[in-house]
């Protein structure tokens, strides 16, 4: 079976928590993998990290997302310099911390809808991202795209449009990352979109359709792990799940109510599905 994975945010009140005792909840609960949010790259003390994944004999995925000050797409060139140098020191805290990938919104800002030409953006993109798989090259780390709803980006909502981005970079260490809360509300079918990233989907995250934990909801999780199957998906199989309505993790993922009484036991009930569920990918 693929290894799993659990997000640490899913337990964060604030972005910048201390991350550190984290890893041993994401053990407890039966996970083999802990994914990092390197939003903060240059706070973190690796050294630590890195040691109490190899103590408790955990992996380590990571994934981050850009904002308006680190945007990639935008006009300014000093921007997109800024955005490049924070997806550089991503990559490098991915390496130091042994994540094969780094995840997330590394194309574009989240929750950032400009109104200026979009497919100027994407041309800036694109050769924002030109430069950006040299430095993943260099630390040997993938960078993962991740597709979101429409409510959340504007860049990449659809497997096709992820497709085109990497199909104009033209490098192996650029690849989708798929989840299944925004595919439940952008694709028709998720199994089909997940056929269609194939060989390029690099990232997968098991969520609900309401961003609780898998198991619960309507995600058609048969149809999901056929999918995977087919594609010959040999990632992480992380949940990303935000439950929790407090401080400012649960604001920013407009998490409004509580969707777990007991975030330790939900965890652990999230493993266990996992496990039952995706034992045959």
């Amino acid at each position: 079976m693929l290894p799993i994975g659990i997000h640490l945010s899913y337990w964060q009140v604030k972005w910048d928590d201390d991350l550190l005792p984290l890893i041993q909840k994401a053990k407890s609960a039966g996970f083999e993998v802990a994914e990092f949010p390197l939003l903060f790259p240059g706070d973190l003390n690796y050294g630590a990290l890195r040691a109490e994944l190899d103590n408790l004999g955990m992996m380590a995925s990571c994934g981050t997302g850009l904002g308006p000050g680190t945007d990639v797409t935008h006009p300014d060139s000093s921007i997109r310099k800024d955005g490049i140098k924070f997806l550089q020191s991503c990559l490098e805290g991915a390496a130091k911390l042994g994540s094969p990938g780094l995840g997330g919104v590394t194309y574009a800002p989240w929750g950032f809808f400009p109104d200026d030409d979009w497919g100027d953006r994407l041309k800036r993109c694109v050769a924002s991202l030109k430069d950006v798989v040299i430095i993943a090259e260099d630390n040997n780390v993938l960078i993962h795209m991740e597709l979101l709803n429409r409510f959340e980006g504007y860049l990449i909502n659809t497997v096709e449009q992820g497709l085109a981005i990497i199909n104009e970079v033209d490098s192996k260490y650029l690849k989708l990352h798929l989840d299944t809360f925004h595919l439940n509300i952008e694709a028709d079918h998720i199994g089909d979109e997940i056929r269609k990233a194939g060989k390029y989907l690099g990232h997968f995250h098991l969520v609900a359709n309401n961003r609780k934990i898998p198991g619960e909801g309507h995600i058609p999780w048969n149809e999901v792990r056929q999918a995977l199957k087919d594609v010959g998906y040999q990632g992480y199989l992380v949940t990303e799940s935000f439950v929790n309505p407090a401080g400012e993790v649960g604001k920013g993922l407009f998490i409004w109510r509580q969707l777990a009484e007991d975030l330790d036991l939900s965890a652990k009930q999230a493993a266990q599905f996992i496990k039952q569920e995706m034992k045959d990918v």
